[in-house]
């Protein structure tokens, strides 16, 4: 072989490796079906978490907030606390749910087992039911996108599949833990409703105890106020 050919032959060795190398690189990313799929194994392997949380909801100019501390516990568990307005709660045993509304006296008291709609139990079926009814896609064209404060998290839009009731357009803010801590939702209506998790402890012992609700004697009982969206 001449030497001319060998010196030939190695460079285009060496070229295609720095080829193959670049492409590599290039297509090692994240695609948002990895970050589905990852966000629903986290949610399926959480034992408990607590956390506190902000809703803001806003409509026609007018806006509220409401505060308080979140606690769930696998699979189907849930209490929330509010500060703000005080007193109130939300508590969920995994079959029944309980909405406490003090200033009104009204508790509702919505049976999950038997609906297999918006309101089904437990985050992990949740999680399945909201990327099975909505198309969903990255936010920006750089993920992780980088934040305002420094931090990297994944971007989501998701869009209903077909027109209903419930929330349009949900947008999710998504850690690289894969743990969502901020989602936004609009109705058809025009209503805002956007909800912050802040201060999160993942696998803190709950004991059962708190996601018992005894109704208060005086309350008025409104049964099963939630109406399936199918």
């Amino acid at each position: 072989m001449k030497k001319k050919s060998f010196i030939f032959i190695i460079f285009t060795i060496f070229v295609a490796c720095f080829i193959v190398d670049s492409f590599a690189y290039k297509f090692d990313f994240v695609t948002v079906t990895d970050v589905v799929r990852n966000i629903k194994k986290t949610y399926n392997d959480l034992k408990s978490y607590q956390a506190n949380f902000q809703i803001v909801s806003e409509k026609d100019g007018k806006k509220t907030v409401q505060s308080g501390v979140l606690r769930f516990k696998a699979t189907d568990k849930l209490l929330m606390e509010f500060t703000q307005p005080a007193r109130q709660k939300i508590v969920s045993n995994g079959e029944m749910m309980w909405i406490y509304i003090p200033s009104l006296n009204v508790v509702a008291e919505q049976d999950l087992m038997s609906d297999s709609g918006l309101f089904s139990s437990g985050s992990q079926a949740g999680l399945n039911r909201l990327f099975s009814k909505y198309h969903y896609r990255f936010a920006s064209k750089e993920e992780p996108e980088l934040m305002k404060d420094g931090s990297k998290m994944y971007t989501l839009v998701l869009k209903q599949k077909e027109s209903r009731s419930g929330y349009r357009t949900i947008n999710l803010w998504i850690r690289e833990d894969y743990f969502i801590v901020k989602a936004e939702g609009f109705t058809s209506s025009g209503k805002r409703v956007e909800i912050t998790l802040s201060d999160i402890k993942t696998n803190v012992d709950l004991p059962n105890g708190i996601f018992k609700f005894d109704i208060p004697a005086s309350a008025r009982v409104i049964k099963n106020p939630m109406i399936s969206e199918e």
